[in-house]
């Protein structure tokens, strides 16, 4: 069976064996199958027969760091050609959820010739759900408000962040269709488009007109049941469960006790210290000391601090200036103040300290930020500690006193510990290539 030649660089096979292989002439050649009516781009490969699935698309295009861009619209076109609503609903799902990518496909889109037929099948009856999104981004002001115009007539969830990307339009007209379609259905029906719109519109709050659909979010989201924004409380995204937060504390809905268990369990450094220091405000203010004990006493040192922040505030100077050795800085910092309010040199307490056998990381990090040149004599034994981390520790420390002894520094340049060898070329003033 010979291939025969269609004039456009693309074999096609007679029936009933099917194969074709595009080879890229230009971004903009499309051209359709007389036999299937299929569209058949430049931009994509269709190997033995089998066309990429729209998760595949997603991966070259990934991996290309998005100069493969035009396979993954190509996968989404099929899909939508094929007029299956389960398939369709998936790919929704697949490049909404994350909201770069949504973004790169407008930028993509806005700039090529790819979709210069886009805008016949938006207004014939072609135009499936995926078709209309995607021509939202065509680089046409006029069919973009047709596009816009279309998914407001039929709203579904997992077409909003489309619209929302329309919320930023420099044409007025397209802009100020979609911020008006997706205000009414951010108060009509929170529950159902307030998640997506706050995982895509957090990403698009940097573009220039941005704020108006932050500022939406904010009101829709202080209206909204607490259902809906403990919803978003589950989000993958880290910016929605702050912003949800952030809301939630504004109306004063959330309970002392949720605010320590975000605090001590979240995954989110930025959530748990943004809990951490609402946990501990609302401690003081109630005077709440066992809470503000129990997230110091937690393995957070953004938490940590906040709680004992609010034991200075209430005066228990005596607890957190037993902290001299901690493995925060700013919590050493704190011990340090604290210490000197209760009449404890805190200098002769490091000293002291660094002498023993096994002296902590904090000790000498301490030490380092406390001490003085003279008081580099003291690490001198540890340059030989059997613990590979004292050692990287204590040169370290000799090096913010100015105190290195380069005699006995430089055979360590030699030690087996990559972690020590990088301490001491830092501390002899060699670039560290470990």
């Amino acid at each position: 069976m010979r291939p025969t030649w269609t004039g456009k660089l693309v074999w096609t096979f007679p029936q009933p064996f099917s194969c074709s292989y595009a080879f890229r002439d230009r971004a903009s050649t499309r051209e359709k199958d007389e036999r299937g009516g299929r569209w058949i781009g430049e931009d994509r490969r269709v190997i033995f027969g089998r066309s990429k699935t729209v998760a595949e698309a997603l991966q070259e295009t990934l991996e290309s760091r998005g100069q493969r861009v035009g396979v993954l619209i190509d996968a989404l076109m099929r899909v939508d050609s094929s007029g299956d609503a389960s398939e369709i609903k998936a790919a929704f799902e697949t490049i909404t959820e994350t909201p770069a990518l949504v973004a790169t496909l407008d930028v993509y889109c806005r700039s090529q010739r790819a979709l210069a037929d886009v805008d016949l099948r938006l207004t014939g009856r072609g135009a499936g759900p995926l078709t209309t999104a995607i021509a939202a981004s065509h680089g046409n002001g006029r069919v973009r408000e047709v596009a816009v115009t279309k998914m407001l007539a039929s709203p579904r969830a997992e077409m909003l962040p489309f619209l929302l990307v329309r919320m930023t339009d420099w044409a007025s007209p397209v802009r100020d269709a979609a911020r008006m379609g997706v205000v009414r259905l951010l108060h009509d029906k929170p529950s159902t488009y307030l998640r997506p719109a706050a995982e895509t519109m957090l990403h698009l709050r940097r573009r220039r007109r941005g704020g108006f659909g932050v500022q939406q979010l904010y009101a829709a989201a202080h209206d909204a049941p607490v259902a809906v924004l403990e919803q978003l409380m589950c989000s993958a995204t880290s910016a929605v469960p702050r912003f949800a937060f952030e809301v939630r504390t504004r109306r004063g809905d959330l309970k002392l006790d949720e605010m320590v268990r975000l605090a001590v369990t979240n995954s989110d450094k930025g959530l748990r210290a943004r809990a951490g220091e609402a946990a501990a405000r609302e401690a003081v203010w109630t005077g709440r000391v066992d809470v503000l004990r129990k997230l110091a006493a937690c393995r957070h040192g953004e938490v940590r601090i906040s709680a004992l922040t609010g034991l200075a505030r209430l005066g228990h100077w005596n607890e957190i200036a037993g902290l001299l050795d901690d493995r925060s800085s700013l919590i050493r910092a704190l011990a340090r103040d604290a210490a000197r309010r209760t009449g404890v040199d805190a200098v002769d307490w490091y000293r002291s300290a660094v002498s023993a056998a096994s002296p902590s990381l904090g000790t000498i990090a301490g030490l380092a930020e406390s001490g003085r040149q003279e008081d580099g004599q003291l690490l001198h034994p540890l340059l030989s500690h059997p613990a590979a981390r004292v050692r990287a520790q204590a040169v370290g420390a000799l090096r913010i006193l100015n105190a290195v002894p380069v005699d006995s520094v430089r055979p360590m340049v030699e030690d087996p510990s990559r972690r020590v060898v990088r301490a001491v070329l830092k501390a002899l003033g060699t670039p560290a290539q470990v």
